[in-house]
């Protein structure tokens, strides 16, 4: 028994921040003294790293699972089903559900995908909804989990959805917080018994000395009240990124006698231009290959979404699937890479035939 992608949908804030938008900010460095640098120099300089020109927050009369539902119900659809069709939820996120005019302040319970299940009107008792925290993998590895379900027979249609609302949580003095973005990802994931769909997976998990690459903590600002900003180690993150992605990629193809060459697209969570450039380079090196260029299999929202963490893939996926990125054709019979990094720090990959 396989599983495959059988519907998709994504929901995004209608607010759109442009990097001007961070004019206003006094950014600070990491030892917490103020950039004496003109904020238009560190601004100009992030987006020629990252790419990133624009990206989508929420309201603060706004929260979490509006998106989540928006998405949800459009994937469901998508998917020719019914609320009622599910036999799973699993929610991917970093920061629960965010709640309306309350700032930074997050609510794990009940756990999100309950919340869901409810807006939903779900009724049937045997439909588990839980939530997991993987970082930015974290919808991969839920496509997976759904993937083992269907294998074991124990269900036919699981939505898999990555949400992430990470505006609130934005340090203003720290020029990193540019990069996060708000947006919502959904999938149903469904059962079937032709030779497509899932082909394999891989995951690592290494949390050692790694872990606190990624994290929320104090504000840059020290006279800023608060805890739970986000922060992020850049090299460290890089570094692990372009390292161990091609490698977890690897692991998953050789698992199928799989090369490099009969991919046709790379869905790679979206942290910035720079970093996605790096992987598609390293993932060669990792497979020998030295003659062949991959920027033309690899689709980006980056630009105009920015890192949306855990819901980049999902949302990357249904753009892709609705044309609303150009130059990427799906068809059947093709053959897709799925493969994320974050927090943890993880990295996963899905190979994956449509």
């Amino acid at each position: 028994m396989g599983s495959s992608i059988s519907g998709s949908g994504s929901a995004m804030p209608k607010r759109i921040i442009k990097n001007d938008y961070f004019l206003q900010n006094d950014f600070y460095t990491k030892k917490g003294e103020k950039n004496p640098k003109d904020p238009k120099e560190i601004i100009q300089k992030l987006e020629d790293i990252s790419g990133i020109t624009e990206r989508r927050f929420i309201g603060e009369d706004e929260e979490s699972i509006e998106l989540l539902e928006d998405a949800s119900r459009k994937a469901i659809a998508n998917a020719g089903l019914h609320p009622n069709d599910l036999d799973g939820i699993i929610i991917a996120h970093n920061t629960a559900n965010v709640r309306a005019n309350l700032g930074s302040c997050f609510h794990p319970v009940p756990n999100v995908a309950a919340l869901l299940k409810n807006q939903l009107e779900i009724i049937n008792k045997d439909c588990p909804s839980y939530d997991i925290l993987f970082g930015c993998p974290g919808w991969v590895e839920g496509f997976i989990q759904a993937h083992r379900m269907i294998q074991l027979g124990e269900v036919k249609h699981v939505l898999v959805a990555g949400v992430e609302v990470a505006s609130r949580f934005l340090d203003p003095h720290d020029v990193d917080s540019m990069l996060m973005a708000d947006g919502c990802g959904a999938t149903v994931i469904s059962s079937d018994d032709l030779t497509e769909g899932v082909l394999s997976h891989a995951t690592f998990s290494h949390a050692q000395e790694d872990l606190d690459s990624i994290i929320l903590d104090r504000s840059l600002n020290q006279e800023k009240e608060g805890n739970l900003f986000f922060k992020m180690q850049g090299n460290k993150v890089y570094k692990y990124a372009t390292a161990q992605l091609p490698l977890v990629i690897k692991k998953a193809m050789d698992k199928i006698g799989m090369t490099l060459n009969e991919v046709d697209y790379f869905f790679f969570h979206q942290a910035n231009a720079k970093m996605l450039k790096a992987i598609a380079g390293n993932l060669m090196k990792v497979f020998e290959i030295t003659d062949v260029a991959y920027e033309h299999k690899i689709p980006s929202s980056i630009s105009f979404l920015g890192n949306t963490s855990v819901a980049t893939i999902p949302t990357l996926y249904d753009l892709v699937q609705k044309k609303e990125i150009d130059g990427f054709p799906l068809k059947k019979g093709q053959t897709y890479v799925f493969a994320s990094v974050g927090a943890g720090m993880h990295c996963n990959a899905v190979i994956y035939r449509s």
